[in-house]
């Protein structure tokens, strides 16, 4: 999976995310969907966590905090993400 295609795929994410949700959750939906999306395309762990906090800037933190989580982990935070902003 090339750099072009990975992110396009967060800055979709943030592209479509809920105007009312604050820049920090978008940051937190982004890395959350992108981890599961490129987790469930096969990309490695490390290759991930190295996009996300080299290529992109996303903050380390978050990209930790959810990079480990199993698929129903990732879409739990995801849906806790978008119940703010409904």
């Amino acid at each position: 999976m090339n750099k072009v295609f990975m992110t396009g795929y967060y800055q979709g994410v943030v592209e479509v995310a809920p105007a009312s949700l604050s820049a920090a959750k978008v940051e937190e939906l982004a890395v959350a969907m992108t981890v599961q999306h490129l987790r469930h395309a096969g990309v490695a762990i490390t290759t991930i966590h190295d996009f996300l906090v080299d290529d992109i800037g996303a903050d380390q933190r978050v990209v930790n905090r959810f990079i480990n989580l199993t698929a129903d982990e990732l879409e739990s935070a995801q849906a806790k993400i978008l119940a703010i902003a409904f």
